[in-house]
């Protein structure tokens, strides 16, 4: 659907037989005020069958209401552990609404996508496999989307899980906030973001290009900015909560992790910025810009500029590769 259309919503929620609904065109998504909305949990997986126990373990002890339906769907991205046998095994079991999804292509892009086709609710909810969920997470997040019929996104508190991991990836703050492209790479995180299902309808999925396999760690920003971008209301809630269990505790662990941030970071902006996005231009202007000045300041004053001329190679790094990914498409 173009995005010319999106125009259209931006007018507001046309009122139609009690209902509110976003309108599209000729199209229009009804969004009853109230009742019990499904709810698709979608966890992407590799290599951690012991971890992803513990993420299970967790959805399994939530309070669920009886009249909250709901689906977890577990997208193993070609494990070569134990990862289908756990699941085969809790779907034996029968105690949770467990479904089995594989999606051979590596990457967290691919697995998340496949997991949107494969989910069956109006609402789709996103945690990792190194992460615990609160015992209310999913009562919040109706709560959060029956209450706010114009709501597209949500993100959600994330606390560390172990005290001795390196205090990274985290989301403490405790106010409601509105997400707003100020925000982008620090409110919501890919652990814990929600979507209502006519989110991916207009925005579209994940972009695959953006995945740790590549270097690039930032579909979830990416997606998100679309999201918002699109005119779409996200909030973020301090009562939506997961933990998260990364298990990093080094220096080193931290510096990689930020490494493959910043790289994605400058592929997004290598992205938006080839798409003629001024915007994007324009925060990738206000990062580079004291990065290139206190370089050049250090250097004047005889000091190492080795922090800033890290951050301008990573970023530079990204862009680079996100400019071959798109020369790549376009050849084909």
């Amino acid at each position: 659907m173009p995005s010319a259309t999106w125009r259209k919503i931006k007018r507001g929620l046309l009122k139609k037989n009690g209902r509110a609904a976003i309108g599209i065109g000729k199209v229009a998504y009804s969004l009853p005020k109230k009742r019990t909305l499904r709810i698709s949990v979608i966890v992407c997986t590799f290599n951690r069958c012991e971890s992803l126990r513990q993420t299970i373990d967790s959805l399994a002890l939530m309070s669920v209401p009886a009249d909250l339906e709901w689906e977890l769907i577990v997208v193993d991205n070609n494990s070569n552990d134990d990862t289908a046998k756990l699941v085969r095994q809790l779907q034996r079991n029968g105690s949770l609404p467990i479904r089995y999804v594989f999606e051979k292509r590596q990457g967290l892009g691919f697995a998340r996508n496949q997991g949107i086709s494969a989910a069956k609710g109006e609402i789709l909810a996103f945690t990792d496999d190194d992460c615990i969920v609160d015992a209310k997470w999913l009562c919040s997040i109706r709560r959060e989307f029956l209450a706010d019929p114009n709501l597209g996104g949500l993100g959600g508190k994330i606390e560390l899980y172990n005290p001795k991991d390196k205090p990274t990836t985290i989301r403490p703050f405790t106010d409601r906030i509105q997400f707003s492209s100020a925000q982008l790479f620090y409110l919501v995180a890919g652990c814990n973001m929600i979507f209502r299902r006519e989110v991916f309808d207009i925005v579209g999925k994940f972009d695959p290009d953006f995945t740790g396999c590549a270097g690039l760690v930032a579909d979830d920003t990416d997606f998100i900015y679309r999201v918002h971008r699109q005119g779409f209301k996200i909030i973020y809630s301090p009562e939506v909560i997961v933990f998260h269990n990364h298990g990093r505790r080094t220096h080193e662990q931290i510096r990689e992790l930020h490494k493959g941030y910043l790289r994605g970071r400058g592929g997004f902006y290598c992205k938006h910025v080839l798409a003629g996005d001024r915007h994007v231009l324009k925060m990738a202007y206000w990062e580079i810009t004291p990065l290139l000045k206190g370089c050049l300041k250090k250097v004047c004053f005889l000091q190492s500029p080795k922090e800033e001329a890290s951050v301008i190679a990573h970023l530079a790094t990204g862009a680079a590769r996100e400019f071959m990914n798109r020369c790549r498409s376009l050849s084909r």
